[in-house]
């Protein structure tokens, strides 16, 4: 995995012929939370882009591991749901129930957020990471471990708080063993 530095310190990682970012937002403050998704997505067609709830990341490194399942899954045509981005939420989520995984990991008011978004195209990644940093007060400390998080997202997978063989990598790797196990 390459990583090529914006210069405005967010970086853009490269997985194969497609190009991402990672965007952590502090609290947003909104209401209408489907109006921002669909707002972002309107900035281009080439981009697609999934925002979720902070609290369900451990690292980075996370997302960037079950990014890179869910394009395997697209490229297989084995993804457990219809849209790459929805594929992503319900790994990270480690459900297949979209309900769920929307309650759980979907953007929430008033709750630190992140962007992720992803696309062969890189000008037009650009353009949507220029707007995002505009709009909204960009935090990427947001996104790393805590023991709040871990006990959160052990809560939410049925990890319990007894299970405490796993140092940091350990627990991160479960995570991307149970987002690979996710299926239809």
């Amino acid at each position: 995995m390459g990583t090529l530095k914006n210069t405005t310190a967010i970086e853009i990682y490269q997985l194969d012929d497609i190009f991402a970012s990672i965007i952590g937002i502090q609290a947003i403050q909104i209401k209408d939370t489907e109006k921002i998704i669909d707002d972002l997505r309107h900035i281009s067609n080439e981009v697609i882009l999934q925002a979720i709830d902070a609290n369900i990341v451990y690292v980075i490194e996370q997302i960037i591991e079950v990014l890179k399942i869910t394009l395997e899954c697209e490229k297989r045509k084995i993804m457990v749901a219809s849209k790459p981005e929805m594929d992503l939420l319900l790994r990270l989520s480690c459900t297949n129930q979209i309900s769920r995984a929307l309650r759980y990991g979907g953007l929430k008011n008033n709750t630190d957020s992140c962007f992720i978004i992803f696309s062969k195209d890189k000008r037009e990644l650009l353009k949507v990471m220029d707007y995002i940093q505009r709009s909204f007060e960009v935090n990427n400390t947001i996104l790393k471990s805590s023991k709040a998080k871990r006990k959160m997202i052990s809560h939410n997978i049925g990890l319990t708080t007894t299970s405490k063989i796993f140092n940091d990598r350990h627990f991160m790797r479960y995570l991307l063993e149970r987002a690979s196990l996710i299926t239809k």
